[in-house]
């Protein structure tokens, strides 16, 4: 959740590759409690599935936003690209092709990508080798794949991370240490994150470099909330400890209001008034005997 004004502006992205341009003013104003309206109420919206939703205050040239899908394909397009005038239906963000989908959509902050596939594989490489092409390019290669899909794409910042978070849908998790993985190249062979069995697979749900501050959602027939501390730290060939005998379907981080850090100037502007205005309202002694 996201402190936004009335002046801001909302982009969600659907798995589809398409992305609706939302100004805040036009989403309905409820009470904290009520129940929310359908988005397709504002923009029409077919069959698809919402990924992310990315507030923006201003549309920075210096900054991008990522788009990562399936089948491994990864892209940087500068957020200036995002700023439309047609706002009543959605509008591409990424070429797909054949039966490709977006898997995840972040904003471009810090300098390391991590991928993770459902197969238990990850790559971890530098953002900078993510080139930034225009709204409508397919981008390029993240990582090689073989029978596999990419669930989870991360932007990090390796000072400040400690732990890579994996959750499989038996129900399992783990925390393992980023330095047990080598910083590698985009496109490049992939280590495991976990073990390949191959009579009772373990495939991977979600993966997370969080804090530890962080929580985690778990989802199951309804949401349950984890610390990542409360996940073990293993190596990359464990297959984790159970944390839910039902397995899972989903996870996500969960989140807090994020309050803006910027203070509204509430002080009224003085109009600024050149010395030739001011000598045009200056009125003259010929002024007053008219």
């Amino acid at each position: 959740m996201f402190e936004m004004n009335t002046i801001d502006t909302l982009l969600v992205f659907t798995n589809l590759g398409n992305f609706l341009y939302i100004p805040v003013h036009t989403i309905y104003d409820l009470k904290w409690k009520e129940l929310g309206k359908y988005i397709s109420n504002l923009i029409p919206l077919e069959e698809e599935e919402i990924i992310n939703a990315i507030p923006v205050k201003e549309f920075d040239k210096n900054n991008n936003i990522i788009i990562s899908t399936l089948n491994g394909m990864i892209k940087r397009t500068s957020l200036t690209d995002f700023k439309i005038t047609r706002i009543t239906k959605p509008s591409s963000c990424i070429k797909l092709k054949d039966n490709d989908r977006v898997v995840d959509v972040i904003l471009d902050i810090n300098p390391d990508i991590f991928v993770a596939t459902t197969l238990g594989y990850g790559l971890w490489f530098s953002k900078e080798e993510i080139p930034i092409v225009g709204i409508k390019a397919s981008g390029v290669k993240a990582i090689n794949l073989k029978d596999d899909n990419v669930v989870r794409v991360v932007n990090f910042n390796e000072s400040d991370s400690d732990y890579l978070v994996i959750l499989t849908d038996k129900g399992t998790g783990k925390r393992i240490k980023l330095k047990d993985f080598e910083k590698s190249s985009r496109a490049r062979r992939c280590l495991m994150t976990i073990r390949d069995v191959k009579t009772n697979p373990y495939h991977v749900i979600k993966a997370f470099i969080p804090s530890n501050k962080d929580y985690i959602g778990i989802k199951n027939r309804g949401i349950t909330l984890i610390k990542p501390t409360e996940l073990p730290i293993t190596d990359r060939y464990s297959t984790g400890s159970t944390f839910n005998k039902k397995g899972l379907t989903n996870a996500f981080l969960y989140k807090t209001l994020e309050k803006s850090t910027e203070k509204e100037n509430t002080t009224p502007k003085k109009d600024q008034i050149s010395l030739e205005d001011i000598d045009k309202r200056l009125m003259t002694i010929d002024d007053f005997l008219k």
